[in-house]
C-alpha cells in the first residue's frame, strides 16, 4: 500500500457519498446530506495541493500533461459511462417528453461544464426542477474538473513568487488570500444570485483552498493524541451540527457553508497527527474503506437511477423501492470500478505516452458532446412534428413576458406595461405574480381598448400579501418582492383607476393570519384610488406538467391527464381572502376555480384547447377564451353595485 495512503480520507469519503445519498433519497433526517459535496471539495483541495506541492518542491516544477492525463484517465471513463447508459436507458424508458431537456445537460457534462449550464439555465437543485434532470448531480464534478484545471497553474503562480522567500509561509499566504477572496464572494452571490454562488468554481474555491490549508499547517504541526483527539470531535461535532441545522431552504452555501467545510478540515487535520483515534478507528473499517472507494462510481449512478426510477415507479418514501434503487445504483458503482475505472486508471491505458492520452480523452469528449447535442436536437425535432400543438403550449405566455414587463427576482425595477389607447376615458390594472399575469389576455379582450387602457404590474414569484416571504428558490427573504410590491403600490396610488385586478399564488406558506392581514393591507391601500378592486382567485392546479402528460398519453389523455381540483390549500387560501375581500369597500371575489376546473376536475386539455402550460400556469390560448366569463362576472357585481 502507498505509504502516503490515509484511510480516513477513504472514511471520509464513504461518509460524504452516504450523506448526498441519503439526501437525495428523502430519508428521514438527512435534508442536509448535501453537504457530502462540501467534504468531497474539500477533501480534493486537501489532497491535489499535497500532491502538487510535493512534485513542484522535489522537481522544481509541476509536469502539467502528465498531472492532467492522470486526472482524466481517473474521471472521465466511468463519467462517459454512466452519461451513455443513462441517455440509452432515458431514450429507451421514457417519452421524449421526460428526456427532451437532458441532452444540453449530458453534452455539457461530457466536457465538464454542466455546472455552468445549470448556472445560466436557472435551474434549482432544490426546485422541482431537479426531480426530471439526470443530470443535475453532474454539476459538482464541472466545479472539481475546473478545479483541477486551475490548481496547478496557482501552485506554479506560488512557485514563481516564492523564489527568495520562505515557500511555506507564502503558499500559507496565497491560500488564505483565495479562501477570503473566494468566501466573500460566496456570501455575496449567495444573495444576489443563489444559482451563480452554488454551482460555480470561483465561489466554490475557498473549499478546495481551506483543505489546501490544512495540508499546509498540518505538515509542520504534528498533533499529539490528546489534541488528534479534540480535534476529531470537534470536526465530528461540527458535522452533526451541519447535519441538523442546514435544511434545503437554508441561505446555501454562505455562513452555513462554513460548518461542513470546517469540520472537514478539522478531521483531516486530526488525521495528519499519525495518532489513531477512535473516530480515524471508524473511518479506518473495512466497510468505510469500500464505500470510500466506491463513491465517485456510486455519486455517479445514483441521481439517475433515482429520476429515471421515479419515473416507472415511486421511489422517495417507498422502502422497498428505495432500497432496489439504492442497490441497482451500488451494483451498477462496482461494475464501473471493476470493469472500467481501474482497468483504464491502472491498466494498459495508463502507458500510453501522456500526450496521446490527452488527445484520446479530449476526442472521446467532444464526439460525446456532439452525439448528445445531436440527440437533443433530433428529440426536439420529433416532438415539434409529432406534437405540436403540445410543444407551442409549453411556450403558449401572455405577450407581456416577451415585452420585458416581468423582471422577476434579478431587481426591484418597476416596468409598467400600458395597452390601448394613451387617452382611454377608463383605466384597469392588474397587479400580481405569474398566476395574476396570466390572465391578462382574458383582460386585454374584454375591455374595449378604444374606451379603456390598461395597465400591468407583474413580478413573478411576488404574491400579494404584505408580509415577509422567504422564497426557497434563492434561498432566501424575497426583499426584492417587498420592494417592488411597494413601489407598485405608491405609484399605483397616483394613478385613477376604474378597475383593479389583483391575483397571485395560493402555494406560499403563510398562515392564516398572514393571508388574511397581509391581503388587506394591500386593498386598503387602494381604498381612495380605485373605484372597484376584483380579487382574483388562484386557480386550481394540476399533479403533472399539462403539455408533457398530454405528449405521453396522447389519445388517451382524458383518463391519464386530469385530477380532481386542489391542492386543499388553495381552497383554504381562497375561503380566507374571500372573507377578507367582502370586509372591503368596493372589493369583490372573482372565483375562477369552477371556471378552470369545472365539476371539480382538472384537465389538461379540454375542448380541444390545452388548458395549461405546465402544473399550474395557464396557457394563454385558453386564458383568451375566458374574456366572456370575466366580463359577465364584472358587469354583475357592477349591476348590483348600482
Amino acid at each position: 500500500m502507498n505509504a502516503s495512503f490515509r484511510p480516513d480520507i477513504e472514511g471520509l469519503r464513504a461518509i460524504a457519498v452516504l450523506l448526498v445519498i441519503a439526501a437525495h433519497f428523502d430519508l428521514p433526517g438527512f435534508s442536509g446530506g448535501f453537504i457530502g459535496v462540501d467534504i468531497f471539495f474539500v477533501i480534493s483541495g486537501f489532497l491535489i495541493t499535497s500532491i502538487l506541492l510535493r512534485e513542484q518542491s522535489t522537481t522544481g516544477t509541476i509536469a502539467l500533461g502528465r498531472f492532467y492525463a492522470r486526472r482524466l484517465r481517473r474521471l472521465l471513463p466511468a463519467l462517459a459511462t454512466m452519461l451513455v447508459v443513462t441517455s440509452l436507458l432515458t431514450s429507451y424508458l421514457l417519452h421524449e417528453s421526460q428526456y427532451q431537456e437532458q441532452g444540453i445537460a449530458t453534452a455539457m457534462a461530457v466536457v465538464w461544464l454542466s455546472n455552468i449550464y445549470f448556472t445560466f439555465s436557472d435551474v434549482d437543485y432544490f426546485g422541482d426542477e431537479n426531480t426530471s434532470n439526470a443530470m443535475l448531480h453532474t454539476w459538482s464534478l464541472g466545479v472539481e474538473e475546473q478545479f483541477y484545471l486551475m490548481w496547478p497553474l496557482a501552485i506554479l503562480l506560488v512557485a514563481g513568487y516564492c523564489k527568495g522567500r520562505n515557500p511555506h509561509i507564502a503558499a500559507v499566504r496565497f491560500f488564505t488570500v483565495i479562501t477570503v477572496i473566494s468566501f466573500c464572494a460566496c456570501m455575496l452571490f449567495s444573495v444576489s444570485n443563489p444559482q451563480f454562488s452554488f454551482y460555480m468554481m470561483p465561489t466554490r474555491a475557498w473549499q478546495f483552498s481551506a483543505g489546501a490549508l490544512v495540508w499546509l499547517l498540518s505538515r509542520d504541526r504534528r498533533a499529539s493524541s490528546s489534541i488528534a483527539l479534540a480535534l476529531a470531535s470537534s470536526g465530528l461535532l461540527l458535522l452533526l451540527s451541519a447535519l441538523v441545522i442546514i435544511e434545503p431552504d437554508s441561505v446555501y452555501p454562505g455562513a452555513l457553508a462554513l460548518l461542513p467545510t470546517l469540520a472537514t478540515c478539522l478531521l483531516l487535520w486530526a488525521g495528519s497527527s499519525g495518532k489513531q483515534t477512535i473516530i480515524g478507528s471508524f473511518l479506518a473499517l473495512q466497510p468505510m474503506q469500500r464505500l470510500g472507494r466506491l463513491s465517485y462510481g456510486w455519486y455517479l449512478w445514483h441521481w439517475p437511477v433515482l429520476i429515471i426510477g421515479e419515473q416507472l415507479a415511486p421511489i422517495k418514501g417507498h422502502l422497498g423501492h428505495t432500497f432496489l434503487a439504492l442497490a441497482v445504483s451500488l451494483l451498477a458503482a462496482i461494475l464501473t470500478y471493476v470493469l472500467i475505472e481501474n482497468p483504464i486508471r491502472y491498466g494498459s491505458a495508463a502507458r500510453i505516452k501522456t500526450k496521446w492520452q490527452i488527445v484520446l480523452a479530449v476526442f472521446t469528449m467532444l464526439l460525446l458532446n456532439s452525439q448528445f447535442l445531436k440527440w437533443q436536437t433530433d428529440t426536439q425535432r420529433q416532438l415539434a412534428t409529432a406534437n405540436q400543438a403540445f410543444v407551442r403550449a409549453l411556450s403558449d405566455v401572455p405577450i407581456l413576458y416577451k415585452q420585458g414587463c416581468d423582471s422577476w427576482y434579478q431587481n426591484a425595477d418597476l416596468k409598467p406595461c400600458i395597452y390601448g389607447r394613451e387617452d382611454a376615458q377608463k383605466t384597469a390594472v392588474l397587479l400580481g405574480d405569474s398566476i395574476g399575469a396570466q390572465w391578462f389576455p382574458a383582460l386585454e379582450r374584454a375591455l374595449d381598448p378604444a374606451q379603456w387602457r390598461l395597465i400591468v404590474l407583474t413580478k413573478s414569484s411576488c404574491p400579494m400579501v404584505d408580509e415577509p416571504y422567504f422564497y426557497a428558490r434563492i434561498g432566501r427573504e424575497y426583499t426584492e418582492c417587498a420592494e417592488w410590491r411597494e413601489k407598485a403600490v405608491t405609484w399605483l396610488q397616483q394613478q385613477s383607476i376604474d378597475r383593479l385586478f389583483i391575483g397571485s399564488t395560493a402555494s406560499n406558506a403563510f398562515s392564516d393570519e398572514q393571508w388574511q392581514e397581509g391581503t388587506r393591507r394591500i386593498l386598503e391601500e387602494f381604498a381612495h384610488s380605485a373605484k372597484a378592486i376584483y380579487l382574483l382567485e388562484a386557480n386550481p392546479t394540476l399533479k403533472v406538467s399539462g403539455p408533457q402528460c398530454l405528449m405521453r398519453h396522447g389519445a388517451d389523455h382524458e383518463a391519464a391527464c386530469q385530477n380532481p381540483a386542489g391542492p386543499a390549500q388553495y381552497t383554504h387560501v381562497a375561503e380566507l381572502l374571500k372573507a377578507v375581500a367582502e370586509t372591503q369597500p368596493n372589493t369583490y371575489w372573482l372565483p375562477t376555480s369552477k371556471l378552470v376546473c369545472p365539476d371539480g376536475q382538472c384537465q389538461a386539455m379540454r375542448d380541444g384547447t390545452v388548458v395549461y402550460r405546465d402544473a399550474q400556469h395557464l396557457t394563454a390560448s385558453f386564458v383568451a377564451n375566458t374574456a366572456p366569463y370575466f366580463l359577465e362576472q364584472i358587469q354583475r357585481y357592477e349591476k348590483a353595485t348600482q
